[in-house]
């Protein structure tokens, strides 16, 4: 499953994402704004089967696939929700009508916008154990019909299972400037810092060793280290009719993340029982920074009034730069997992950085077409040129890499019936795959860009009054990464995702039902495999995942709702590598099913919409482990009460 940093991981925490409804928190609900359970976020809420950093078993977000308004983006911080309306996951018949569609799919940002009117809105939340989160958002008018802002602020005090307390503080301001007929100039600003940082333990396995759980709230790490995380996005976007049939969209952006103190700890089990060994990484000053943007021009095309089309021209581009390495590595020995393991903070002595550089640009061609009551094309073609340098500092070496690549995605669909699609479609993508986990030798070091295949097909049915089901089936091709027998995470393969999934969006006068699944069979191919190194399942990816979403609004008070949320994980492999003492399979974790139960109303408090909610996650407190990556893990968090009060002013 994927690795979240802690960057992002608290990034996402302060930056949860707002409804699209401008400012107005008191309406927010992700289950009613969803049209379908593949994957949207609003607010503090989530729904759907897939999100940024897990989609049909990989990370859009790590693959590169993100986009704000449309518009490409390189993000190596997270996109902070004071700044970020919403977003959604743009996969099969969800992205028919999206451009350049990618093979592990897209993950959608939309930006927080301003009009006329001055609105506000303040949202308390009691987050999980003891946390809080303070958000405040308003959109001011400036000049009325000309130039107006939103500006967000924020705070968060995040406290995980595990003991762990992390605050941080968001700021973002995004002025619009709109200039006669759909001129609309943009630029932002978001900024977020972490500080104090206790990021959470990682529990190290081997074979076939399933750790005990460790204590609810008990931190194990080191009181002294803290870590401090400053990263920000800012940029500009344009949208620009030339004429009335010729548009143009684009933007520019820069992401960056400096981690000023970073620290991971290490808890390995080498046998059965509680005894760990307890080992600490500290990082020097480390900086991440990306440069991204694209332009592109949509000509509309004549034709009868029942056929919409258009021909789409555009340039996207991208530099990053990344230093890793550089760290200090302490053994503090062996320890009790219920014990403490308090220690002197050491003076660290650290190494020169390594610095990573990419450079990628690519010219992109597409056509859309839309002919009422017959069906969609979506076709599109991009030459890209992909330019990487990676410098050792202990030896001064430097290692380049390059690809010049043809890439396409074509996607069709075919109206059977009035109210039935069948679709089926094909992406070849020039993807990211992330960077090296924390526990590798080549710690968060840049992993090379690839290429990704994928085939697709299914049928949406629709339901009426906005209802609809989608089935489909997918098969995606791209190379595998894991730890190496040195420890070093490299690529040792290739791995095919082949999988069916289902989505159901029903919205009804009192009930709303959103239920999603997905069924995987992955598979590892490859030299990785043919010596015995890597086993045949991709290390963390379960067999199924499914969520059930339901409301039923009552006319208790006016309007309380009941929530019903249940979500089952299938089994998955703890590691990538096979176990000589399981005959050669690999170890397996057990399938995870937890309930979680709400209650949610909108109210007035004077003449002020408000909203409140509560929610208690994880009803029977099942304990579970998260597999972070190979032989990685955390624990799944406890039964947790959530309480969240918003008003618009």
């Amino acid at each position: 499953m994927p690795r979240f940093t802690t960057a992002f991981a608290l990034g996402a925490t302060i930056g949860l994402a707002a409804t699209p409804a401008l400012a107005q928190r008191s309406t927010e609900n992700a289950a009613a704004s969803s049209d379908d359970a593949f994957g949207t976020q609003v607010g503090t809420e989530a729904t759907g089967i897939y999100n940024e950093n897990d989609t049909r078993g990989l990370s859009p977000l790590k693959a590169g696939n993100a986009r704000i308004d449309g518009i490409y983006f390189d993000p190596v911080a997270s996109l902070s929700g004071r700044t970020r309306a919403s977003y959604g996951i743009r996969v099969g018949i969800a992205g028919i009508d999206y451009p350049f569609a990618a093979p592990t799919g897209i993950v959608d940002s939309k930006l927080r916008s301003a009009g006329d009117a001055f609105v506000g809105s303040i949202s308390l939340t009691r987050l999980q154990y003891t946390g809080v989160l303070a958000e405040l958002d308003m959109q001011v008018p400036i000049v009325p019909g000309l130039l107006s802002s939103s500006i967000g602020l924020g705070y968060a005090r995040t406290v995980t299972g595990d003991g762990g307390v992390m605050p941080s503080a968001a700021i973002a301001i995004r002025p619009v400037l709109r200039v006669g007929k759909g001129l609309e100039i943009s630029p932002f600003y978001a900024g977020t810092l972490l500080y104090d940082v206790q990021s959470r333990p990682f529990f190290l396995t081997q074979g076939d060793i399933v750790p005990p759980q460790p204590k609810l709230g008990h931190y194990l790490g080191q009181d002294w280290a803290r870590g401090r995380i400053y990263q920000s996005n800012a940029g500009l976007t344009v949208r620009a009719p030339i004429t009335s049939r010729l548009a143009l969209r684009g933007g520019v952006f820069r992401s960056a993340l400096s981690r000023k103190h970073n620290y991971s700890e290490f808890f390995s089990f080498t046998g059965p029982g509680s005894t760990v060994r307890h080992r600490l990484v500290s990082d020097p000053q480390q900086d991440v920074h990306s440069w991204s943007g694209e332009a592109q021009l949509a000509w509309k095309l004549g034709g009868p009034k029942a056929l919409q089309h258009r021909l789409i021209a555009g340039f996207r581009a991208r530099k990053r730069y990344t230093e890793s390495g550089g760290s200090d590595l302490r053994d503090f020995g062996l320890m009790d997992l219920y014990g403490d393991d308090q220690e002197a903070e050491p003076t660290f002595s650290y190494g020169p950085v390594n610095v990573g550089r990419v450079s990628q640009r690519a010219v992109l061609l597409g056509y859309q077409a839309k002919l009422a009551g017959v069906g969609s094309i979506n076709l599109g073609i991009q030459r890209a040129r992909y330019r990487a340098t990676f410098r050792d500092a202990r030896t001064g070496i430097v290692t380049a890499s390059a690809s010049d690549a043809w890439l396409y995605n074509a996607t069709a669909a075919i109206n059977l019936a009035a109210h039935v699609e069948l679709f089926a479609g094909t992406q070849k993508g020039l993807e990211d795959s992330g960077a090296a986990p924390e526990n590798a030798v080549n710690r968060s070091e840049q992993l090379p860009t690839t290429q990704s295949t994928q085939y697709e097909g299914g049928v949406r049915i629709g339901l009426g009054k906005g209802n609809q089901l989608v089935l489909s089936a997918f098969q995606i091709r791209r190379p595998y990464f894991t730890f190496d027998a040195g420890g070093r995470y490299a690529e040792l393969g290739e791995a095919q995702y082949r999988g069916a999934e289902l989505s159901f969006a029903g919205h009804f006068d009192r009930l709303t039902v959103l239920a999603g699944a997905v069924l995987m069979k992955p598979e590892v191919s490859g030299p990785g495999r043919t010596s015995g190194l890597v086993g045949k399942r991709p290390g963390g990816i379960p067999d199924f995942y499914t969520r059930i979403d339901l409301q039923y609004r009552t006319n208790i008070l006016g309007g309380l709702t009941p929530t019903v949320t249940l979500l089952a994980t299938g089994p998955r492999a703890m590691g990538s590598a096979p176990v000589a003492a399981l005959g050669g399979r690999q170890a397996m974790l057990d399938a995870y099913v937890a309930l979680d139960l709400g209650l949610r109303h909108r109210f007035k408090f004077g003449d002020m919409p408000a909203s409140a909610r509560m929610q208690l996650q994880n009803v029977f407190n099942r304990t579970g482990w998260k597999v972070i990556t190979s032989n990685t893990l955390q624990p799944e968090e406890h039964r947790r009460f959530t309480f969240t009060v918003a008003a618009d002013f």
